[in-house]
């Protein structure tokens, strides 16, 4: 059984194992960050962090999950999770659980230390936050003046360091489109395999405010995107380098806060979630740097807490998540939901085709 058929036995109750907890534990270690990017849309950053979990806790959770059946771990977060000193430890808690973990990151802080552990203890990916083929492109972006020097030579090291022994991360390139560096598509794509990154992956930008608009893509860029993004899948298929660009030919990948996620179409499938258009709801748990939950990164923050109640009861009895699945097997997403990424839809799209076939 691969992973999506895996997923799909879990959301419907026929995990092998009896598990009926997520399968996937999201954690966010901080909401502070260290650079200043344009066109993000964390408000906190540069903050003195205010009712963040302790690390302890950050621990507990993750044997939490563990006890479950959860099988993967993702630290990521609003802000950069390695500002958080304890965002090393929560991870070697998740490989001790023998559960596979992600990290987001944007590389500026990959130090030593750090790139010692991930290899040290095996970690699974990190995927690195990369906005421009070039150093001017990424630095404007970012708001800081050598960001794109430091994280490349820290990933550099970083795959050295992996390659020497044979163990450690596989790395990713995930860039944000915007009217700045959608003429760098290709070039990422070169990026990637200078760097020994096995992908990038693009998101669409999703713009709450007018500074973030400002580097939305305009009618040009727009007119001109289609020629980039097949220049960049042919250069990737040259490198055997993997993307997500062609998700991104679909005019309507674009439109991120415009449209609900459609409905799924896909005959046949178990009733009970026939018109379920995303199902990480009963397969996926965010948890916030103040312990709020959700389903997802796009609605982190909307749930209850756990800094004082277990993983299992809030996966079992929170209201929103309740809430949000009783809408979800209606056909009814939540409002937010239009701001989801065609990436992650595209991942629930997969999911809902290996539920199990209805039976008369």
């Amino acid at each position: 059984m691969d992973e999506l058929d895996a997923i799909a036995a879990r959301v419907v109750g026929r995990d092998p194992d009896g598990a009926r907890g997520p399968w996937t534990l999201e954690l966010y270690p901080t909401l502070v960050c260290n650079l200043s990017c344009r066109f993000c849309d964390t408000t906190l950053r540069h903050q003195r962090p205010v009712g963040e979990l302790s690390a302890t806790r950050m621990l507990e959770l993750v044997d939490e999950a563990a006890a479950m059946g959860a099988r993967r771990v993702m630290v990521l977060g609003g802000g950069e999770p390695l500002i958080a000193a304890h965002t090393v430890d929560v991870m070697r808690r998740a490989k001790a659980h023998g559960l596979w973990g992600s990290l987001t990151t944007n590389g500026t802080l990959l130090g030593p230390s750090v790139r010692a552990a991930l290899v040290e203890m095996a970690w699974d990916e990190v995927h690195i936050s990369i906005d421009g083929a070039l150093a001017r492109t990424h630095d404007r972006l970012r708001g800081h003046a050598g960001a794109f020097a430091r994280t490349v030579r820290n990933v550099c090291a970083l795959r050295a360091a992996r390659d020497r022994v044979k163990s450690g991360p596989r790395l990713l390139l995930h860039t944000v489109l915007t009217r700045d560096n959608v003429d760098e598509l290709e070039g990422l794509v070169h990026l990637a395999h200078a760097l020994g990154a096995d992908a990038v992956e693009l998101d669409a930008l999703v713009a709450y405010r007018p500074e973030q608009e400002a580097f939305a893509l305009g009618p040009e860029e727009q007119a001109r995107l289609g020629d980039r993004l097949r220049a960049g899948i042919a250069a990737a298929t040259r490198l055997g380098v993997r993307t997500t660009y062609a998700r991104l030919l679909d005019p309507g990948a674009l439109a991120r806060g415009e449209r609900a996620p459609p409905l799924p179409d896909v005959p046949g499938t178990t009733p009970d979630f026939a018109r379920a258009p995303c199902l990480k709801a009963w397969h996926h748990l965010t948890v916030a740097a103040d312990g709020h939950i959700a389903a997802c990164c796009v609605l982190a923050g909307e749930g209850g807490s756990v800094a004082e109640t277990s993983l299992s009861t809030v996966w079992q009895s929170d209201p929103f998540l309740q809430k949000l699945r009783a809408g979800m097997l209606e056909g009814r997403p939540t409002g937010r939901c239009v701001e989801c990424s065609e990436n992650l839809l595209a991942h629930e799209r997969a999911i809902h085709a290996r539920l199990p076939v209805a039976t008369a």
